[in-house]
């Protein structure tokens, strides 16, 4: 009773706070050794939120509407943001200052950024219409890596940690991958193809078995690095939006769609309620491997709080109210 309850009183406030706010929270990016520090991209711009205590906020690139944020491994003051009609932008102290570096990037809509996990100078941008781009030197130029690409709306991108010169991109008509860091990109017409692929994700204990989030053929499954997909057994119906994969449990897939979010705990065969359901459309959806057990953090659209569950979704908590911002 305590679980429906508790249940039915977020839905509510989630429900209020979407109707009396126009924020977006489209991507959500995690320091890289603090849990307490969150980085929110939404309509409002992008804002650095310590959790710690009542909490606090610094915000800046006001109504820039950040679609992406990527931090440094090795420099946490470091950090790129792509927004969808100003380009890239790179702060060099901790989110409180940013700059523009937009030079040879003649498409400034992003949708995605990836940064190399071991040299942050490396940055992959994936735009609305004109492919990827790829900057060797923090931002300060980039160049298009366009060939084998055919289709130019890259709605996603994601990087092998493991081999970082293997990428995915998720793109309007089905998965291109590159094994020489983007130099050249290739479909395969027998895998996932001619499909609206919408989030990537990768398994954390095993690279080659990725995951698609299309719309509106539901989930599929790759075993060997995209060179076959295999779906749902049950399908998930509803349009994905985001993906994310439990760092203690890589059998359990979240989905973030427009009707909630929902749980695989059979590496998505079926799919069942993870107990947010209401009409908002996810705009991300971030585990936290740091903390035990893992959190995963919800943004969605037309709501510009943030809510997180510790126990796969039987419990919700609103952590970043949307009038707190």
């Amino acid at each position: 009773m305590l679980k429906h309850l508790s249940l039915l009183v977020v839905c509510v406030l989630l429900c209020f706070f979407s109707s009396s706010s126009n924020g977006d929270v489209q991507t959500i990016a995690l320091h890289p050794t603090d849990p307490d520090i969150l980085y929110l991209g939404s309509d409002r711009g992008l804002s650095r939120t310590s959790l710690r205590g009542s909490g606090r906020s610094s915000q800046a690139l006001a109504t820039y509407s950040p679609r992406s944020i990527v931090v440094s491994q090795s420099n946490h003051d470091l950090l790129y943001t792509g927004t969808f009609e100003m380009g890239v932008f790179r702060s060099n102290d901790g989110a409180e200052t940013w700059e523009a570096v937009n030079d040879g990037l003649y498409d400034l809509r992003i949708r995605s950024l990836v940064i190399h996990p071991h040299d942050d100078r490396i940055v992959f941008a994936g735009t609305e219409g004109t492919g990827v781009f790829k900057t060797l030197d923090s931002g300060q130029s980039w160049r298009e890596i366009n060939h084998g690409l055919i289709d130019k709306v890259v709605r996603t991108l994601v990087i092998d940690p493991g081999n970082p010169n293997v990428l995915y991109a998720g793109t309007w008509h089905g998965v291109y991958k590159t094994n020489d860091g983007g130099e050249n990109w290739h479909a395969d017409p027998e895998g996932l193809y001619d499909v609206d692929v919408r989030a990537l994700a990768l398994d954390p204990t095993n690279p080659r078995i990725l995951y698609a989030g299309t719309q509106p053929r539901g989930m599929f499954r790759s075993p060997d690095g995209g060179e076959t997909w295999i779906p749902g057994a049950n399908p998930l119906t509803e349009k994905i939006e985001a993906l994310a994969i439990d760092p203690a449990n890589p059998s359990h897939i979240y989905a973030g769609t427009r009707a909630g979010v929902f749980v695989s705990k059979d590496r998505g065969d079926t799919f069942e309620s993870a107990g947010l359901r209401w009409s908002n459309r996810t705009g991300c959806l971030v585990f936290d491997p740091k903390t035990n057990p893992p959190t995963l953090y919800y943004g969605g659209i037309s709501f510009a709080g943030v809510v997180k569950t510790t126990n796969g979704g039987k419990w919700w908590e609103m952590i970043i109210p949307p009038r707190s911002r």
